[in-house]
């Protein structure tokens, strides 16, 4: 699966954030909260998450901080 690191925005004020994604599934730089997109192809620089239809999720015990850090917990799931 395709590993990379993007920007991105979330929220209602529109925050910018890094956005990990690997494959269809990606999580806001030191978030929990790991989604699955239901099309990996608008996972592009500069996405708006809150406009993205997820189609799975999962909940990390601790903030994710790298693309290493969301491969490995995905793999684990």
């Amino acid at each position: 699966m395709e590993l990379k690191e993007i920007n991105c925005l979330y929220g209602s004020e529109q925050q910018k954030s890094i956005l990990f994604v690997y494959g269809s599934w990606y999580v806001c730089e030191g978030s929990v909260n790991v989604n699955q997109c239901s099309d990996s192809t608008l996972l592009i620089d500069g996405v708006d998450i809150e406009e993205l239809e997820d189609i799975d999720c999962f909940t990390a015990q601790e903030g994710i901080k790298s693309l290493e850090e969301l491969e490995k917990f995905i793999d684990e799931e």
